[in-house]
């Protein structure tokens, strides 16, 4: 009786390890399938990413302008201001691109007709507006005047709008289609031509520079910076912003004649006048 009653535990005891391993084996299996899964997952997302960028990248270096355009367009200086943008945004797009970054930039973004913002690029460590200055001269301007000066010549003085003040407006517009709780960055590009004798030190959320120095500074702040965007937040900040973006040749008239009323500045465009928003 003993006997028959420990043979039938055995039977037992060895059916459960059978249960036990096939379970574990199943779970194992399931286990392999789910990570398999989650890591073409996660390859389909970073192939995906890295095709849409060297896209965009292939559109973005396509360009009505070139850099043989700067002999037709000095001349007359009718251009300089939008070559000089240009330029700026050629910049930031090649060194965007040899550092790997995932990025968008979008230029002439027109919010309402009181509102030009120059450049826009948008990366993992934030929102960068730019203003970019294509002017000569000595620069001279305090933090909290509202008018600047460029000296030519070391005898002809000219002013005009505060930068910085002007960039703080592009930012709040933005502020009011994205939100307040980005990180935004202003930047101000002053040409190689000019000198920055005395200008407000460079800030946590501000960079005065001319370009020729902008990848060396841009780069030393993303290094403090921390990731806070991820490729979905940036395509999606991106989408936003391009209903407002290249802006049509009425809208930029509209945007003019606001600032030549308000201002009573006779045109925006040249060398020598720097519209104030």
């Amino acid at each position: 009786m003993i006997s028959s009653l420990i043979a039938l535990l055995i039977k037992v005891a060895i059916v459960l390890v059978v249960v036990v391993v096939i379970k574990s084996l199943k779970s194992s299996s399931s286990d392999n399938s789910l990570n398999k899964n989650t890591s073409t997952i996660s390859d389909r997302v970073k192939s995906y990413a890295q095709e849409n960028q060297e896209y965009y990248e292939s559109i973005v270096n396509s360009s009505s302008f070139n850099f043989n355009d700067r002999f037709n367009i000095c001349p007359d200086k009718s251009d300089l201001g939008d070559y000089g943008e240009f330029l700026t945004f050629k910049e930031i797009v090649r060194w965007s691109s040899c550092h790997s970054y995932n990025y968008k930039i979008l230029r002439n973004i027109n919010i309402g007709t009181h509102c030009e913002i120059d450049l826009v690029w948008i990366h993992e460590t934030g929102i960068y507006v730019f203003e970019s200055k294509n002017i000569s001269g000595q620069i001279y301007g305090d933090e909290n005047s509202n008018q600047w000066c460029k000296i030519l010549n070391n005898r002809t003085k000219k002013q005009f709008y505060n930068p910085i003040f002007q960039n703080n407006g592009h930012i709040n517009a933005l502020k009011r289609i994205l939100g307040n709780h980005y990180s935004y960055c202003s930047i101000i590009v002053f040409s190689e031509r000019c000198e920055l004798k005395d200008i407000p030190p460079n800030t946590q959320s501000r960079i005065i520079t001319k370009r020729n120095y902008l990848q060396s500074k841009l780069t030393e702040r993303i290094a403090r910076e921390q990731s806070r965007l991820s490729i979905a937040q940036i395509e999606a900040l991106y989408r936003k912003l391009i209903p407002y973006a290249y802006a049509s040749q009425d809208i930029k008239q509209k945007h003019s004649d606001y600032i030549n009323k308000k201002y009573g500045y006779k045109n925006g465009n040249d060398d020598d006048v720097d519209l104030p928003f």
